[in-house]
């Protein structure tokens, strides 16, 4: 039997107002590389009211990530009447804000994400906490962009999450990066582990595989005309024939600013072209044992994943895991993607 998970309901400015502990279904959906999302169902009663606020913020006992209530739905079936919370978590506040200044930066990605948070319309609430983790370095430049949007797309480059977490005692929301762990064999420090039918540890499964969208090659056409035209070309390995997926894009709209290198145009060029380079979708989905979450392995951890009886054998890293808690019960859902960063994508200027 399952223990009852308390939810604890504060208000925006991080002010108590009470707990919810007898609901019919909680679905807790968390993303390595974005806002994870919320939905809960309960029996409407004159108690529950007092929860139904917009951005009211939802506390788990049992897990980092906060939830900010985004909208509800009050169902009458003529028997029963429903209440259904819908929310994301913290990070999703980010989406409310935007990039009013031009940045031109050049450093590692995760400088490049304090950057991108200082240059915002501040939250009076936000602390940025500070981070021992290492990055990978970065060339991009960046106006009128969605701050949400923007920090997602530097995640996935640098294979380096975040997430908002809450501070009751200091009323304050805490934004912080985070990394998986490689759980395979190609390293010796984190404990192992594998989802596998020898192993008995996969319940249902789903593989996915798609090559629709991939393109392998783009010409990138900047600035200048006819032979003074600045081109470059973006590739991902040597193809030939039907393997070869080719594409030109126009970027003649991105210029060189007066105290940028030609070096450093050239890359801004490279990055809009690898917004184009996509590879084949690789994904596994499968239903896990409750009880090895959190134990053995975690959202962003690389794991090996073999389903012996399709000759499946993938490393692969936990993008998105979902719990769905039905009174006494719990299911655990697990969706893997692929383990290594992708190439940094520029969107040019608007």
């Amino acid at each position: 039997m399952e223990k009852q998970i308390n939810l604890y309901i504060y208000d925006k400015n991080l002010n108590f107002i009470g707990v919810m502990d007898d609901f019919i279904s909680l679905r807790w959906r968390r993303k390595y590389f974005e806002s994870g999302e919320f939905e809960i169902n309960l029996f409407y009663d004159e108690t529950i009211k007092r929860y139904l606020q917009e951005d009211n913020i939802i506390v788990r006992e049992d897990d980092l990530e906060a939830g900010i209530i985004e909208s509800w739905q009050i169902n009458d079936d003529g028997n029963n009447v429903k209440l259904k919370i819908l929310g994301r978590f913290l990070t999703s506040i980010l989406e409310r804000r935007i990039v009013k200044n031009t940045i031109n930066f050049k450093g590692k990605y995760l400088e490049g994400e304090r950057e991108v948070l200082k240059q915002m319309t501040p939250f009076s609430m936000l602390e940025i906490k500070p981070t021992e983790l290492d990055s990978e370095k970065v060339i991009f430049q960046c106006t009128y962009k969605n701050v949400y949007s923007y920090l997602n797309k530097l995640s996935k480059s640098s294979n380096i999450a975040h997430r908002i977490v809450v501070d009751i005692p200091n009323k304050k929301f805490i934004y912080e990066n985070y990394e998986g762990l490689n759980r395979t064999e190609t390293q010796n420090i984190n404990v192992r582990f594998e989802f596998s039918e020898d192993r008995l540890n996969i319940n249902t499964s789903k593989y996915t595989y798609s090559s629709k969208k991939e393109k392998n090659f783009v010409l990138v056409g900047g600035s200048g005309e006819g032979t003074e035209r600045i081109m470059v070309t973006v590739k991902n390995g040597t193809h030939n024939d039907l393997e070869l997926k080719e594409m030109f894009l126009n970027s003649s709209q991105t210029k060189k600013e007066e105290n940028m290198s030609d070096t450093d145009y050239l890359q801004l060029l490279k990055n809009l072209g690898s917004e184009k380079i996509s590879t084949s979708i690789e994904t596994f989905e499968l239903k896990a044992f409750a009880d090895d979450y959190k134990k053995f392995w975690n959202l962003g951890d690389v794991v090996n994943v073999k389903k012996e009886s399709w000759e499946i054998y993938l490393k692969k890293r936990i993008t998105e895991i979902e719990e769905v808690i039905e009174r006494n019960k719990r299911d655990v859902f697990v969706t893997l993607g692929n383990p290594l960063a992708e190439t940094f994508v520029e969107d040019g200027r608007d």
